[in-house]
């Protein structure tokens, strides 16, 4: 929009005592009208008989470009004030209602996950909700895939647990429990968790705990090796469920904490106990000198 001097100004009071704010405004010249940018009703109904079934945001952008092309060769004289950023718009809306159940985020999750539990639903693998502790503050989502499971399950000796921070704009971490199998990792499940900034301490444990035991007492999985970063909640959680597997630390993170340990100068070792450590380390040459 085009701006210029229209001798115009804002004038604003605000009280002590009251909870009201009086505005002025006022404009000396007044400015260019606005156009209209709203896409057309022909156009709309155009692009929504022609959105396609994918929702990859890779391959929705291609069809969206496609789409574009077409109306321009179709309709140009509709397409003036308008462009393709409004119909990308429009197709993400409509795909928006194939997933989306609900206002809230959880509870439309809850929904699809209710659907895909059905054997009726049509989903290339269903899924099992997974039963998780309450606690005030943190709000938890996982489910199992049983199909995959129910495949692969009895070959499985060793199981994973990794998670990413980060990765969406709500604050859930993703966790996701996966199973060796010839080599290659299988999803068994998929946990999602948001913990509050200042939440109580051994909580976050409690849920991966409960997560973990699902697999055990549901599915009888009986890994010889289990593996994580070196989050103690992950460790913990492991060593509670699977007592008698062998756990293991992602060896590049235990290097990266070694690393950035011994970058920090100037810094006093935490406290511990010097006997503890000394039979510690007595027990791990022993073991190497076999």
């Amino acid at each position: 929009m085009d701006t210029f001097d229209c001798d115009g100004w804002l004038y604003i009071v605000l009280s002590d005592t009251h909870d009201r704010a009086h505005v002025q405004l006022r404009h000396g010249d007044d400015h260019v009208p606005y156009c209209l940018i709203d896409v057309p009703a022909e156009v709309k109904e155009y692009v929504q008989k022609n959105i396609g079934m994918t929702t990859s945001a890779r391959i929705l952008l291609i069809h969206v470009k496609q789409l574009w092309s077409q109306i321009l060769q179709d309709k140009p004289h509709l397409c003036i004030n308008f462009g393709r950023r409004s119909i990308y718009t429009i197709v993400a809306n409509e795909k928006r209602k194939k997933w989306r159940r609900d206002d809230n985020e959880l509870t439309s999750a809850k929904i699809i996950l209710e659907e895909s539990s059905s054997k009726e639903s049509g989903s290339l693998y269903t899924v099992e909700p997974v039963h998780l502790p309450q606690v005030y503050g943190y709000f938890g989502l996982a489910f199992s895939l049983p199909k995959v499971i129910a495949k692969w399950g009895g070959c499985i000796r060793e199981i994973s647990l990794d998670s990413a921070w980060n990765t969406n704009g709500s604050r859930y971490e993703l966790y996701a429990l996966l199973g060796e199998t010839y080599g290659s990792g299988c999803p068994l499940g998929f946990f999602l968790l948001q913990s509050p900034k200042n939440g109580e301490e051994g909580t976050k444990e409690k849920y991966i705990a409960a997560f973990l035991e699902h697999f055990q007492s549901q599915y009888k999985l009986d890994p010889k090796f289990t593996l994580s970063d070196k989050d103690l909640s992950e460790l913990n959680a492991f060593r509670k469920v699977f007592p008698m597997a062998k756990h293991q630390l992602c060896f590049w993170h235990a290097l990266r904490a070694v690393k950035t340990r011994l970058s920090i100068l100037c810094r006093h070792p935490k406290f511990y106990d010097v006997n503890s450590l000394v039979m510690q380390s007595t027990r791990i040459l022993f073991l190497l000198d076999r």
